[in-house]
């Protein structure tokens, strides 16, 4: 290791140490053993991939309660007096972190986080691409769960007594402070409705939110200008906290958008996570060269920009984000409503899908839905799905599945495979699966809510070292997001920990069958607890904490 590289890891870990510990053991060294040890755990035998980077090497790790309380030489530490895991030589790493998600609510509906943990994931970053559920879903919410509505710390509060079984961190979206503040206006902003949305958002800072996150390519966030959103993001000045976009177009006009993006950021804490990062359709993949150096150029500038993506060239959305303009535009309970009862309607919308939409129908995939009619449509596309309606276009069947009153889930595959290759090298790219937590049973979806770890790991080892991939999974979202004690092995830091063959990790879920268990994964502590093993019999506790970042 070069000093750079030394310095740099150094930092970082400087960075991830708790409150209290920055003076304690640094991590970087290994002690030779201190003979009997007090301790609940005690992993032997095991190959450590510590998250700063450095080489792996085999290693005795100690667990006390929630917390690493000794790293050493493989062999060093006493066996006495505490539960010992012979790992056989497999790699023990740090619990991955998840920073593009949409658990908010699934958090206490599904607590068990089975999809992510079967993954090795041990938290999990909501909030992301402009949506807050306390602000939107919460609204009709009913008993309990209706003091959360607007109030952040209150929805943290219910998330903590649904004791999730990994930790949790959760960002304040841009489009539901519009919505609940503006409902579907296509407007600027009055003052006081300006006023009250930044009282929301410093509200949320203050209690916890790991950051300000927008979606621009979606209503009501389409709708707002770039001066509206600065002017929320300059909140998070001397937090530390990111402004984390899905940028206002990821095509045609994808260099402006990421131009608006680092424009914004720099109103806020100078600090921008990019969601996602891609460009779409053939036409537009030559643009990725731009943007690497834009990112470049800012990072020179002083800007903290990195960005995330999940390894797949399908994205996945509401089948909605299809439609041409100016349908783009009308606010969903409008053009459902419309669209449910009004024949005209759907027969404008259909000559302007003929006219405008897009013509790759056979990588327009359905894969969810609220609708129990549309389920044999899964994993099929929309020229399967006009087929099997009876002989419709694809685009007629678009209509008529968006004419049921609710849209359903769609998979678009408008990506190219050598281009995500090169995002996923990319040393300031980490791992975000776009997913909500699903139920080891669940059903449709994308696979990338159970594969996504797997999968990033298995691709960008083809051009990096594990040792880096596992970096770009565990210390540099943690730093990123100011996750402090996680996301490395050392003393001190929380006892997140994935026991894992690296050479078999792997996913294998399709969109067939999207909910089979990755494979490679021997066990899953979070906090200290067994969390997950693919051993039916093994007794796990829901041990996640929620993350209240100051």
């Amino acid at each position: 290791m070069n000093r750079r590289d030394f310095i740099k890891r150094a930092l970082t870990l400087a960075a991830l140490m708790p409150v209290g510990k920055l003076c304690a053991n640094s991590g970087i060294t290994v002690s030779k053993g201190s003979g009997n040890i007090s301790a609940d755990l005690l992993f032997t035998n095991v190959e450590l991939y510590d998250g700063t980077g450095k080489a792996p090497f085999m290693a005795d790790v100690a667990v006390k309660d929630d917390k690493i309380v000794q790293v050493a030489a493989s062999g060093t530490l006493k066996r006495t007096g505490c539960t010992v895991i012979d790992g056989h030589g497999k790699a023990l790493v740090p619990g991955f972190i998840d920073v593009h998600t949409h658990s908010d609510s699934a958090v206490f509906r599904i607590p068990s986080a089975d999809s992510k943990l079967m993954q090795g994931v041990t938290t999990d970053i909501s909030g992301n691409c402009g949506s807050s559920y306390y602000l939107r879903g919460a609204r009709g919410a009913k008993g309990k769960l209706k003091k959360m509505y607007g109030n952040f710390g209150a929805y943290l509060d219910v998330v903590e007594k649904a004791s999730p079984a990994v930790n949790v961190a959760h960002l304040c979206g841009h489009n539901s402070l519009r919505l609940h503040v503006m409902n579907y206006e296509n407007r600027p902003p009055t003052r006081e409705e300006m006023r009250r949305m930044k009282e929301l958002l410093a509200d949320a800072l203050a209690n916890g939110a790991a950051g300000f996150s927008s979606g621009l390519y979606y209503l009501p966030g389409k709708y707002a200008a770039t001066d509206e959103v600065k002017e929320l993001a300059a909140l998070l000045k001397g937090s530390g906290k990111p402004y984390v976009t899905h940028m206002r177009s990821e095509s045609d006009t994808v260099l402006e958008a990421l131009a608006e993006a680092i424009e914004i950021a720099r109103a806020g804490d100078n600090n921008l996570q990019v969601s996602h990062i891609k460009t779409c359709f053939d036409r537009n993949w030559g643009k990725l060269d731009k943007m690497f150096k834009m990112m470049d150029e800012a990072r020179r500038a002083g800007m903290n920009v990195m960005a995330d993506r999940y390894p797949y060239i399908y994205s996945s959305t509401s089948l909605k984000s299809i439609v041409p303009a100016p349908f783009d535009k009308a606010n969903p309970t409008e053009l459902f409503g419309r669209l449910k009862n009004d024949a005209s309607y759907r027969a404008k919308l259909l000559e302007a899908f003929y006219a405008r939409g897009r013509k790759d129908m056979d990588r327009v995939i359905l894969v969810r839905s609220a609708i129990p009619e549309h389920r044999p449509y899964y994993a099929k596309n929309m020229v399967e799905i006009g087929r099997m309606m009876g002989g419709l276009s694809p685009q007629e069947a678009v209509v008529k599945l968006l004419s049921s009153g609710r849209a359903p889930s769609a998979a678009f595959g408008s990506m190219n495979e050598e281009n995500m290759k090169r995002i996923l090298a990319d040393p300031y790219v980490m791992c975000g699966s776009d997913s909500s937590i699903f139920a080891r049973r669940s059903s449709g979806g994308h696979p990338r809510a159970f594969g996504s770890f797997p999968l990033f790991f298995r691709t960008a080892v083809q051009s990096c070292s594990c040792a880096e991939v596992i970096r770009r999974m565990t210390s540099l979202p943690a730093a990123k997001f100011n996750i402090r004690g996680r996301g490395v092995i050392a003393p001190g830091f929380f006892a997140d920990m994935v026991l894992l063959d690296l050479k078999t990790y792997d996913s294998k879920a399709d969109f067939a069958v999207t909910n089979r268990a990755p494979t490679g994964i021997e066990a899953v502590y979070v906090n200290g607890k067994l969390a997950y093993s693919p051993d039916s019999g093994a007794k796990t506790l829901r041990a996640g904490k929620v993350l209240r970042i100051k």
